[in-house]
């Protein structure tokens, strides 16, 4: 039975402004029959406990009162236009109410009703007092009575609902509070209980181990109910072995969160220890964030891509028997359903997604409200960014069914099966219109590795013979390309780890090829080159110890690699040193690792092309055979030098510093001038894919193995450097004098490489211009009305360090894009001895000509502009006079 109710009190009414009362004696009006409720009752202090017979009408909280009253006199001070602001307390001199400790359930809910009823802004500064219009008397006014009105509906009707539930009256020592009643003494204006929100982070942090523990008892819970029915004697025929399809791999899960996750999340949060304990909500949701970090990138959420990729098949089979699976939900009175269950996983990653928002928002407000980034913030921007990547390889895992050609585990007749025993999981891949039949072999997709990633790419397929739109599939051990036919996915092709090559052409274009070019390629297009990289990343991991010439050498790609150049995340470096120092640790050994890889790869080599020659050819070639053994001695000391114990970037550079100030790189001068020879000499019929793998296709390719691993070093400074520009884009200390000197090792890094190759280049297509010396200056000119018209059109004019050399280009369009290539030499104009006039004049007509003069025959070079013109004229004349 419930106590007998008082009556409810006549709402309050207030006078209209038309007739106002102008005698304020009675300031607060009581929302009680009880006369005797004055202003008074203003100053005694509000009891929060349970009602007492002080109070004027049992069962009406005192707190109501004034508030009410408050608001009441509010509305009648601002109607007149003579009211001058209060001070603080009563204009008797009064004392102000006491803060309150203990608010009740029921002014906790007047409170917040009053907050969204009245917006009041801060007011940290006292503003000047201005006498409000009549309309603003108005306005006031009503709206104070309007809100007077809303305490009295909001505290009686839910003191009556309230309290059918709760037939006791609540313990104020036990129940969590997030919300406290303060005063704010900064006001000089009335005094009105503010609600202030405590700590977010935690009740965040709480509500995620709680849902953790909830989801983890619904999946525990669903299998117990359900993977037993799956053994029962009245399951039917074509469901028998069937438990792998349907529940794929949820008890894994199930395991990773009860057994894994669920207790780091509750020692990261220090719920284990004295709610005493030191420690702030920012640092548990750091130890948090670091507990997400260490489970996406030891790949101990990859059970949920692994579930995706069986998704299809298990909504089928479930889809099929819904009778059958509806019945045990009724027998069993689960409220959840088998189907509610199998959606659990895909529902999950998203929702860590919310609740770490929740504690970023919080994370980057400080004291003032200003938005700032910390560096646990930063830390929370990091993880944020993995999960959604995360969650795009789930989603694009379940992509992989929709192959026409790919098809799951194969139900097993009830012949064919063992009662007890189960179906593996399988994911296979029957190939199709392969040129050679032993392509068409069917392929289990789980034993290619993990699932990598998913790329929406314009293709050039050469077995087909056109381009079409398609998705490219990224495993460990396999890529896969499809054609997309309207609403399905038809099988084009694929590569294993180790037949596959690729071959970078422009910013956005990449060739994917298997054993000679023409045979089995593709070219794969992409609308920017940053989209292109992590593709590259990928495809070096992947064949890892397969390096050819046309592969680019780069750093063994990480998840990290491919995070920074996709503009993945934003992290702190005080936060995270323990996870930079290991990243770059990490990128550190795998410049190491493939160092070592590269002499494994000139080993090879050496002993396919050079050992096999004959005594005759090895005489003639002895000198570049030297060169050669010059190269791999000096890259046996950069292994060496990078090897060293405690190496880090700091150190490495200087190391390049060193290199590239010094005649280190020397004999890489004494090859270029070499190889020409030897690709004149050198001739195979065994075909390189025969003999070892790891040995470049052709002869050509492989004398410009060397020069081509350079590129190895300057990306490992452009990953450095990437990642450091985005700490100190987000405020974060970084060694600006180590960023320097990065950056400076880089760029001349680049220059070098790139010298090297426009030389080995022009000394490739003509035997004679690697005795005019190493290009000086270069520039793009074109020939106007040459002896041969022929050679008219563009050109490449070479400034080397005993002649100047002309080589005809041919711009060449491929996949719509220009490719400068040299075609011959027009003509090399060796400097003369001391006292021979040159054979280059300037033009008498034209600003940007520069003249050729041998023999009779003139050739017109025509600069972009005057000023490129006098450049190449300056440097000219200047390596003429030292000659």
């Amino acid at each position: 039975m419930h106590p007998i109710r008082p009556p409810i009190p006549p709402k309050p009414r207030l006078p209209t402004v038309a007739g106002h009362n102008r005698d304020f004696r009675d300031s607060g009006i009581s929302v009680s029959d009880d006369p005797s409720a004055s202003t008074d009752s203003l100053r005694q202090p509000i009891n929060t406990s349970d009602t007492s017979p002080a109070t004027p009408t049992p069962g009406t909280p005192s707190a109501v009162r004034q508030l009410a009253s408050r608001f009441e006199s509010i509305a009648l001070r601002l109607s007149s236009p003579t009211l001058q602001r209060a001070p603080l307390g009563d204009s008797d001199g009064g004392t102000p109410p006491p803060i309150l400790r203990k608010p009740s359930t029921t002014m906790q809910k007047l409170q917040m009703t009053v907050g969204s009823g009245l917006a009041v802004g801060s007011k940290a500064k006292p503003h000047p007092i201005l006498r409000p219009s009549a309309h603003d008397r108005t306005h006031i006014s009503r709206r104070a009575s309007a809100i007077a009105e809303r305490i009295y509906d909001a505290v009686y009707e839910s003191s009556y609902d309230d309290d059918d539930d709760d037939r006791t009256a609540p313990d104020y020592s036990t129940r969590n509070r997030y919300y406290s009643i303060t005063l704010n003494r900064e006001e000089s204006s009335p005094v009105y209980d503010m609600i202030v929100e405590e700590d977010h982070i935690r009740k965040v942090i709480s509500e995620l181990i709680e849902k953790e523990q909830k989801y983890i008892e619904t999946l525990d819970h669903g299998i117990r109910n359900y993977v037993p029915a799956m053994y029962a004697q009245t399951l039917p025929a074509a469901l028998r072995g069937q438990r792998n399809v349907i529940f794929i791999n949820l008890e894994e899960i199930l395991r990773t969160h009860r057994d894994h996750l669920l207790p780091d999340l509750e020692r990261a949060a220090n719920l284990s220890s004295s709610p005493q304990a030191s420690i702030s909500s920012g640092q548990m949701a750091e130890k948090v964030a670091e507990v997400f970090l260490r489970y996406i990138e030891s790949e101990r959420f990859y059970c949920y891509v692994r579930f995706a990729m069986h998704q299809a098949d298990s909504e089928a089979l479930r889809l099929r028997f819904h009778d059958y699976f509806l019945k045990i939900q009724h027998d069993l009175d689960d409220r959840l359903g088998l189907n509610s269950l199998m959606l659990q996983p895909i529902q999950r990653l998203p929702r860590y997604k919310l609740l770490l928002n929740e504690m970023v928002k919080d994370l980057l407000k400080d004291d003032d409200g200003k938005r700032t980034m910390s560096r646990r913030t930063a830390l929370l921007c990091k993880v944020d960014k993995r999960i959604s990547m995360l969650i795009d390889r789930v989603n694009q895992a379940i992509s992989v069914h929709d192959i026409r050609q790919c098809s799951g585990s194969q139900v097993a007749t009830g012949s064919s099966l063992k009662h007890g025993s189960d179906v593996p999981l399988t994911l296979i891949l029957q190939p199709e219109g392969n040129r050679n039949p032993v392509r068409d072999t069917p392929i289990n997709l789980l034993y290619q590795g993990k699932f990598q990633r998913l790329f929406a790419v314009d293709i050039y397929d050469t077995n087909v013979r056109r381009k079409y739109s398609a998705k490219l599939f990224v495993f460990e051990k396999l890529l896969l390309y499809v054609e997309i036919v309207r609403d399905r996915l038809e099988y084009r092709g694929h590569f294993n780890d180790n037949e596959v090559c690729y071959l970078e052409e422009g910013k956005n274009r990449l060739i994917l090829y298997a054993g000679g070019r023409g045979m089995l390629e593709i070219s794969v297009h992409f609308e920017t080159s940053t989209e292109l990289q992590p593709l590259i990343a990928l495809v070096h991991t992947m064949t890892k110890s397969v390096i050819y010439d046309s592969v680019e050498i780069e750093a063994r790609a990480s998840s990290h690699i491919v995070e920074s150049v996709e503009e993945e995340e934003k992290q702190s470096q005080d936060v995270t040193d323990e996870a930079d120092s290991w990243d770059e640790q990490k990128l550190t050994t795998s410049l190491v690792d493939a160092q070592q890889q590269f002499l494994e790869v000139l080993k090879a080599n050496r002993s396919f092309y050079l050992d096999t020659l004959s005594m005759e050819v090895k005489t003639k070639l002895t000198t570049f055979i030297g060169a050669f053994e010059d190269i791999m001695e000096l890259h046996r000391r950069i292994l060496q030098d990078l090897s060293q114990p405690l190496m880090d970037p700091d150190r490495i550079c200087q190391c390049f510093d060193r290199y590239l100030k010094t005649d280190v790189f020397d004999p890489y001068f004494d090859y270029l001038r070499e190889f020409r020879k030897a690709t004149k000499l050198i001739q195979h019929c065994q075909t390189p894919s025969n003999f070892n793998n790891r040995v470049a296709p052709t002869v050509k390719q492989f004398t410009f193995l060397c020069i081509e691993h350079l590129q190895e070093y300057s990306r490992y400074f452009n990953v450095l450097i990437v990642k450091y520009s985005e700490n100190s884009t987000l405020n974060i200390p970084i060694d600006t004098e180590l960023f320097q000197r990065l950056a400076y090792v880089l760029v001349h890094l680049n220059t070098y490489r790139n010298n090297l190759t426009l030389n080995y280049e022009l000394f490739l297509i003509d035997d004679q211009a690697a005795g005019c010396g190493f290009v000086c200056y270069n520039e793009r000119v074109s020939v106007s009305n040459p002896p041969n018209p022929a050679d008219a059109g563009p050109c490449r004019l070479f400034l080397c360090e005993r002649a100047a050399i002309c080589v005809k280009v041919q711009d060449v369009a491929e996949h719509d894009q220009q490719e400068e290539r040299f075609v011959r030499v027009l003509f090399v104009d060796r400097f003369q001895d001391r006292g021979a006039p040159m054979r280059m004049r300037k033009s008498k007509r034209a600003l940007q000509r520069l003249n050729f003069l041998f023999e009779g025959q003139k050739f017109r070079i025509d600069f972009a502009t005057a000023q490129d013109q006098s450049t190449f004229y300056s440097s000219y004349v200047n390596r003429y006079i030292m000659i």
